[in-house]
Formats: structure tokens, C-alpha cells, sequence
């Protein structure tokens, strides 16, 4: 059962104490995303995209992390600003041609007005996470496994994003400065998503171990 409430809360525990590395992707995040949205549209949505892949693979890591702690008692990796280099290093091509195919059909599916190209938007949201996980995986392959696991989730997804307009309306307060916390509060818990959509799948028959195998 898809529990938004329960990733939430997974989230913040998992960034509890654990803020800086965090905040300061974000920071980057907004930086160079500002920088290469002045140039041409398609760099700034490959920009966003190689980052957003480069974040998600250390916010895994941290999950791993937090796991090792609680079953071990004592931290496997510690997470650095290094981490997020090591995940852009190997996934930096995967993450800009899934950034190039994930436009592609969200802009074809837009065509047919708006409605279409949010939900196909939804339908595609997991192709980066896939791409974070497994570098080796193809973005076409990736986004097939992005719409069975967002398959009747679709809404769901979105009442989730919905869940954080009074964090993104406070962050507007405060001229952006906010979203230097809400964006990874908002990864991570799309994350906790993530593994949990996987999860079902598996248990579903929907998906097996080897389809996330390249």
C-alpha cells in the first residue's frame, strides 16, 4: 500500500542530523540549474536531469547508510559532497539521455494538451531513480520500468507532490531560500517511493530482481 505519510516521516528521519550534505546538493542543484536555464532549454533540462540522478544515488546511499547503522551499530560509509561526484562520474551519459528521452515523450504526450503530459510525466518519474540504482540500464529500459512500477500509483504520486504545497508556499515566502531544505526533504521522500513501488512490484510479479539487472 502506497503510505506517502510513512515515506515522510522515513525522510526526515533519515536527514535527521544529516543536513548538511544535503542541503548543500541543493544548493548546487539550484546554482547550476539557474546557470544553464539561461542558455538553451534543452541544456538546462539535461543539466537538471545528470543532477537530480547524481542526488538520488547519494540519498540512496544514505538509506543504505542508515541501515547499516541500525542493523549494525556502526556507519558502513560516511557521505560526503564526494559521494555526489562519484554518482555523477558513472552516470552522468545515462542520466542525460534518459533526461533527452523523458522530454521527448512528455512533450509529444503534451501535445495532446496538458492533462496527458503531467500524467505521462507521473508515469515517467521513476526512470531516474531506475537510472540511479543501475547506471548500466538504457533510458528506454528504464522508463518501461518507471510505468509498471507507477502503474495505478500514477495518482498517488501526485497527492504526495500535493502534500508539500504548504512547504513550497512558505518556501516562496522566503524568496527560495527554503528550498534548500524542501528539495531534499521532498527527494528523499520520493525515494523511501521509490523503494516501496519496487517493492510491491515484486510482490505484485509485476517486476523480478533481474529486470533491474542490465
Amino acid at each position: 500500500m502506497f503510505n506517502r505519510i510513512q515515506y515522510k516521516r522515513d525522510a526526515l528521519s533519515t536527514l535527521k542530523n544529516n543536513w548538511a550534505v544535503p542541503c548543500l546538493l541543493a544548493i548546487t542543484f539550484l546554482a547550476l540549474s539557474a546557470l544553464s536555464s539561461t542558455g538553451a532549454g534543452i541544456l538546462g533540462v539535461c543539466v537538471s536531469g545528470i543532477l537530480s540522478v547524481g542526488i538520488i544515488f547519494t540519498f540512496m546511499k544514505m538509506i543504505v547508510v542508515q541501515h547499516s547503522v541500525a542493523t549494525t551499530e556502526e556507519a558502513s560509509e560516511k557521505i560526503t559532497f564526494t559521494t555526489f561526484l562519484e554518482g555523477i562520474e558513472s552516470r552522468w551519459l545515462p542520466a542525460l539521455l534518459g533526461s533527452l528521452w523523458n522530454m521527448l515523450w512528455v512533450c509529444l504526450w503534451s501535445l495532446l494538451f496538458v492533462i496527458p503530459g503531467i500524467v505521462k510525466a507521473y508515469s515517467y518519474s521513476m526512470m531516474f531513480y531506475v537510472l540511479a540504482e543501475n547506471p548500466k540500464i538504457g533510458p528506454m529500459k528504464a522508463m518501461d520500468i518507471s510505468k509498471i512500477l507507477t502503474q495505478g500509483h500514477k495518482a498517488d504520486l501526485f497527492m504526495m507532490d500535493l502534500s508539500f504545497f504548504g512547504w513550497i508556499f512558505l518556501t516562496m515566502l522566503t524568496s527560495g531560500i527554503g528550498f534548500i531544505w524542501l528539495h531534499p526533504y521532498m527527494t528523499m521522500t520520493e525515494t523511501y517511493a521509490y523503494y516501496d513501488l519496487k517493492r510491491m512490484a515484486f510482490a505484485q510479479g509485476k517486476l523480478t530482481p533481474a529486470d533491474f539487472e542490465a
